[in-house]
């Protein structure tokens, strides 16, 4: 399944990025947002975590059923939100 994230601080766009999740666990990272992803039976275990100037803020682990977005969803993380689109794969 493939997932596009947007990462907001209020209307800041603080990430962009999109992640394909498979049965091999990955990680991607860069100063914001460090993210670990892994398909477990038809679930996307997704888990984020947001960083300022290094440092830990936040944490979040998404068990998202695999689906095919409609539309753009989103959750609240603190002051954050984090929309997210998810395609399956062909």
């Amino acid at each position: 399944m493939q997932v596009e994230l947007g990462l907001f601080e209020g209307d800041n766009l603080l990430f962009q990025g999109e992640i394909n999740v498979t049965e091999n666990e990955y990680k991607e990272e860069n100063e914001i947002l460090k993210i670990k992803h892994q398909l477990i039976n038809d679930e996307a275990i997704i888990e984020l975590r947001v960083m300022d100037q290094g440092e830990q803020i936040i944490k979040s682990t998404l068990n998202m059923p695999v689906h095919e977005s409609e539309d753009w969803e989103s959750i609240e993380l603190a002051n954050f939100t984090l929309a997210f689109k998810c395609k399956l794969n062909a």
